[in-house]
């Protein structure tokens, strides 16, 4: 008598479950992993990365600004934007200033902070192009909308200012 044969092991994309990819936190940084690279190399040219424009668009936006309002606009640990502003500043990018409190520092763009922002701006927008091509507009929008809904509630109250 025969053994039965061995069954035939799963093709590993039908495993999803054993390699946690029914986790949201690990979709959604996949995710980002994805975008931050098709974001990053529409902005080459610009010497810009999306991370550095996100923060360098925060200080444009709300300039002067502290530190730890930009964390909380960009659900993003101090240390993290400090060293993104500490980056920006050696770019020339953008200046620290101390605050009326000495723990506080405000950061501002320079000339060659706004202009870099300028000139990564068209290349952002075809990059949100691109993506919601791929997607959809329906759908892009819908994930927009989503991702920072999660973002925010996630973050919690600290950032609903």
């Amino acid at each position: 008598m025969r053994a039965a044969p061995a069954p035939e092991l799963p093709h590993p994309a039908r495993r999803w479950k054993e390699r946690g990819f029914d986790c949201l936190c690990g979709n959604v940084r996949m995710a980002a992993r994805a975008l931050t690279a098709h974001y990053d190399a529409h902005l080459a040219p610009s010497g810009l990365t999306s991370n550095q424009l996100a923060v360098l668009w925060s200080v444009i936006s709300a300039e002067p600004v502290a530190l730890g309002e930009i964390a909380g606009y960009l659900v993003m640990d101090k240390t993290s934007v400090t060293r993104s502003i500490a980056a920006l500043g050696g770019m020339g990018l953008v200046q620290l200033k101390p605050g009326k409190d000495a723990r506080v520092k405000l950061a501002s763009s320079t000339l060659k902070g706004r202009r870099a922002f300028t000139a990564a701006i068209p290349l952002w927008r075809r990059a949100q192009a691109d993506v919601e091509r791929t997607m959809g507009k329906g759908s892009f929008a819908r994930t927009v909308r989503e991702a920072r809904r999660l973002a925010w509630t996630m973050a919690g109250p600290k950032i609903a200012s």
